[in-house]
């Protein structure tokens, strides 16, 4: 394996297998039998949704897709984050988390996320990372359960 420093770079095809095994490992996609369409995702002229990935070396390490543009009541919107399994723990969801945001800021004040009522690790990390649960969407992808809407003021 190739070790270097940790960085954040944009996404490119050769790193869509190690985002796909993050995908697979890691919930909500685990419990909902989703995966993400990383190559539509690269594939796009002016892309709508922007991938990163956060690297050591070669190794990608988790990845981020994130509109930064307004899409919903003056904010950009965090689409997926992903962090490898072995590498939880390590800071690394917060450095992309802080990427997308500090990218969001310059075209939008807010960010806002949504996150599945049973992924309860994820919602404690981002509300460590300031965010606040403004709304519910009962059933929306999974009977039972509920998308739970999450904003940040990234300017005041």
């Amino acid at each position: 394996m190739s070790r270097g420093a940790v960085k954040i770079v944009p996404m490119r095809r050769a790193h869509v297998g190690a985002c796909d095994k993050i995908v697979a490992a890691s919930e909500p996609w685990k419990r909902l039998n989703e995966r993400i369409d990383f190559p539509r995702i690269l594939s796009r002229d002016r892309p709508l949704v922007r991938a990163y990935v956060c690297t050591e070396g070669r190794e990608p390490l988790g990845f981020v897709l994130f509109t930064p543009e307004p899409v919903f009541a003056r904010g950009g919107y965090l689409r997926a984050i992903g962090v490898s399994p072995a590498m939880r723990g390590r800071g690394i969801g917060k450095k992309l988390l802080s990427f997308a945001e500090r990218s969001v800021s310059g075209k939008s004040p807010i960010l806002y996320l949504c996150v599945s009522s049973f992924n309860r690790g994820a919602q404690a990390f981002y509300r460590s990372m300031g965010y606040s649960r403004v709304g519910k969407l009962p059933g929306l992808i999974l009977p039972g359960a509920a998308e739970y809407i999450y904003w940040k003021w990234l300017k005041q």
